[in-house]
């Protein structure tokens, strides 16, 4: 468009034949002289303007050029390393190790529960759907060292290995063991096959999706009023009630204690609903007068505030 109005200017202007005409603009354009010069101020004018627009066009188009070969390179090489700081400062999180559906699913009940996480995925789509989430995330694959040191698993306190396939889940679990004796980690299988090589392989717990849907359907059509009550329980309700679990340290001061005398519901509102004593099975109905000992572990039910209040009590944090 400049060379194109430079060019009728001039010739209308000075009056300069076509070939003058557009001589005198690239010349004019490309900074490197004069061609013939303008005598008319309206000449001059015109010059002024194709100069300034013709370097400015340039200098844009040039700048336009750099930002797209290297531009997107840098922004994710800086990405890279402000998500690698992020991640390195990462302490007591968890590590999410595919992100497909029951890891997206995963993640929203950390970010509810207000959990720090790492997402590990080698599938460049997933990796995209957590940047876009804003989750923390590392691309490579979950059964790779590198990959997990680079998401902090000597850091972490546990891991959730939800890839796809099975046998992946099997090598994510053995390579987190490996790493880590002391991780608790939490697999997904699909087969009853499955569930035998990832619990030699490692795995605290290993959850079936589908058999998890299967009982929660049939309690949907069974019986309508308790799947209604685990909602609010597990805090899918409005209520959000929340079920915690507290491990009882020496320094507490209601070791020794009964459930009575400290009188917990009255004070902060939650309620004890089992005691796991050390060797001991689970207590699923506690009597007032059970005293609580050392390292005893208690399940509670409450809301945020609730819980928040009986943490305060017992002056233990949430395991």
């Amino acid at each position: 468009m400049i060379v194109i109005a430079g060019t009728v200017g001039f010739a209308v202007l000075e009056g300069y034949g076509l070939l003058d005409s557009l001589y005198t603009t690239v010349v004019l354009i490309s900074t490197v002289g004069m061609g013939s010069a303008p005598v008319s101020a309206g000449g001059k004018i015109l010059a002024i303007f194709v100069i300034a627009g013709g370097v400015g066009t340039l200098v844009y188009a040039v700048g336009m050029v750099i930002e797209f070969l290297i531009g997107g390179y840098l922004a994710e090489l800086l990405e890279e390393r402000s998500m690698k700081k992020k991640i390195s400062e990462l302490s007591d999180h968890y590590l999410i190790c595919g992100y497909g559906r029951v890891g997206e699913q995963v993640a929203r009940e950390f970010v509810r529960s207000g959990e720090e996480f790492v997402v590990v995925d080698s599938n460049p789509e997933s990796i995209a759907r957590a940047r876009e989430d804003g989750f923390p995330h590392v691309e490579g694959d979950a059964a790779n060292d590198e990959s997990l040191h680079l998401a902090g698993i000597d850091r972490a306190k546990g891991l959730v290995a939800c890839v796809d396939s099975d046998a992946d889940n099997v090598f994510v679990t053995l390579s987190a063991r490996v790493l880590s004796p002391t991780l608790w980690i939490v697999a997904r299988g699909n087969t009853e096959e499955s569930h035998n090589k990832l619990e030699k392989a490692g795995a605290d717990k290993v959850v079936s999706p589908y058999a998890i849907g299967g009982r929660e359907m049939a309690t949907l059509m069974l019986k309508p009023m308790v799947s209604d009550y685990l909602d609010v329980v597990t805090g899918g309700g409005e209520l959000e009630l929340r079920v915690e679990q507290f491990q009882l340290s020496a320094g507490s001061p209601v070791v020794g204690k009964s459930i009575r005398e400290l009188a917990i519901r009255q004070k902060t509102g939650a309620s004890i609903l089992a005691v796991k004593k050390t060797g001991h099975p689970f207590d699923t109905n506690p009597d007032p007068a059970t005293l609580l000992d050392e390292n005893a572990v208690i399940i509670t039910v409450g809301t945020r505030e609730e819980i928040q209040l009986l943490e305060q009590l017992l002056e233990v944090n949430r395991v």
